[in-house]
C-alpha cells in the first residue's frame, strides 16, 4: 500500500506566513494609494474656505455642509436640483480634487438615524461618491486646502497650540510641520498661499509650496488677502477694515468700500461682503471695482459661500440656518428650501 503525500508542518506553516505578510503589504499600500491629482489643483476658492469650507464646486457638481441635516455632506448640481447626502457627519472645509473629496469632520454630534456613524474628529478622504472613507490627521485643524496632492492647514492640539502642517493626500505618517505662525490656507494661486502675518506684522507674506519657504510680498497692514493676477483684494487694517484693492505691478491703492467689514467671497466679477460699524449692517453685492453696490439681507450674516449659480449665507447666531440668492442675478433671498426637504426626506426614512 503506497502512503499519501505529505509535507511537513514545518514547510507549511512560513508558506502561510509568507502569503499572509505579501497580503498585508499589499492592502497596507493600497490603502495609502490614491490615483494623481493634477499639480494645479486648488481644493476650494478662498471665499469659501474663510466661510468654513462649507460650499466647493467642483466638475458640475456642488458639495456642501447641510445644516438641516447636522452639517451633513451632500452632493447637488449647481442649480439645487439632483441632491443626495454622501456622509451623515458633520463637516467643513471642503475640498476636492483629482477623484476625491476632502474634508474636516468637524464634530461626531451631527447627523442621526441609522445610517449615521460615529467618526474620529480630523482630517479625511472620500471618494467623490462619498465612499471609501479615510482618516488622514485626527487633531483638530482652522483651516485647510488642498493644493495638488497635499493638504496645507492650520494644525491644533493642546500641546503646540496652532502650527503650520501639510499632509500628503494619499495619507501617511509623514505630516510636517512647516512653520509654528499662523498661516491661513485660503488664498491660493500658482502654487503659493498668500496671507497677513498675524504674529509679528500684518504684512502680504507668500508661501511657496515648491520649496516650503515664507518671504514678505508687501509691508501693507493688511487682513485676509485675496490674490487675483496681480490684485490684492484684502481689509485694510489702518482704514477701518474697508474693503481695498492692491495692485502689485504698479503699486496703485484703491478704496472699494466705505464701510467697515466682517466678511466677503470674490467670485468671478462680483464681492458679497458683510457690513459692520453702519446704522443697519447687512449683506452686500457689488461689482469687483466697486461699482453698483447693492444690499442683498439686512442683518449680521456669515459663512458665506459662492458658487456659479447661487451664494449662501448664514445668520451670525444661527447655525441651523441658511439663506441663498443669485450669485449674478436678481436680488432674491430663501432659506434654500431643498436641502431642508432633503434632510426631512432622509429623517423620515430613517424612522
Amino acid at each position: 500500500m503506497k502512503k499519501s503525500a505529505s509535507k511537513p508542518l514545518h514547510f507549511i506553516i512560513p508558506g502561510i506566513l509568507i502569503i499572509l505578510l505579501a497580503l498585508g503589504l499589499y492592502f497596507e499600500n493600497r490603502s495609502t494609494y490614491i490615483t494623481p491629482i493634477p499639480k494645479e489643483t486648488i481644493g476650494n476658492t478662498a471665499g469659501n474656505l474663510r466661510g468654513g469650507g462649507h460650499f466647493c464646486e467642483y466638475d458640475g457638481k456642488v458639495y456642501f455642509s447641510n445644516p438641516y441635516d447636522g452639517g451633513a455632506l451632500y452632493v447637488m448640481n449647481p442649480d439645487c436640483t439632483d441632491m443626495k447626502r454622501l456622509i451623515n457627519s458633520n463637516v467643513s472645509f471642503i475640498n476636492a480634487g483629482g477623484n476625491y473629496l476632502f474634508y474636516y469632520l468637524e464634530s461626531t454630534s451631527g447627523g442621526s438615524g441609522l445610517g449615521y456613524i460615529r467618526a474620529v474628529t480630523g482630517i479625511y478622504r472620500a471618494k467623490l461618491n462619498g465612499r471609501e472613507s479615510s482618516c488622514l490627521d485626527q487633531d483638530m485643524t482652522t483651516m485647510m486646502v488642498l493644493i495638488g496632492d497635499e493638504i496645507y492647514c492650520q494644525h491644533y492640539d493642546n500641546t503646540n497650540f496652532s502650527t503650520f502642517h501639510k499632509i500628503p493626500a494619499a495619507g501617511s505618517d509623514e505630516e510636517i510641520e512647516l512653520n509654528t505662525d499662523i498661516v491661513e490656507t485660503a488664498s491660493v494661486a500658482g502654487g503659493k498661499i498668500y496671507y497677513s502675518g498675524v504674529v509679528d506684522d500684518h504684512y502680504l507674506h507668500v508661501w511657496d509650496t515648491a520649496t516650503d519657504t515664507d518671504t514678505i510680498l508687501w509691508e501693507g497692514n493688511t487682513s485676509y488677502p485675496t490674490v487675483i493676477g496681480d490684485s490684492v483684494y484684502f481689509m485694510n487694517v489702518d482704514y477701518d477694515y474697508r474693503l481695498f484693492r492692491y495692485d502689485l505691478s504698479s503699486g496703485d491703492l484703491t478704496a472699494l468700500t466705505e464701510e467697515r467689514l466682517d466678511y466677503y467671497n470674490i467670485y468671478d466679477n462680483v464681492i458679497f461682503y458683510q457690513t459692520n460699524g453702519t446704522a443697519v449692517p447687512a449683506l452686500m453685492r457689488m461689482n469687483i471695482d466697486g461699482s453698483n453696490p447693492e444690499v442683498v439681507m439686512e442683518g449680521v450674516y456669515n459663512r458665506i459661500n459662492t458658487t456659479s449659480t447661487y451664494t449662501y449665507f448664514q445668520p451670525f447666531d444661527d447655525d441651523q440656518t441658511i439663506y441663498r440668492t443669485s450669485t449674478f442675478g436678481p436680488v432674491a433671498v430663501d432659506r434654500f428650501p431643498e436641502a431642508e426637504e432633503a434632510a426631512m426626506e432622509y429623517r423620515e426614512e430613517e424612522g
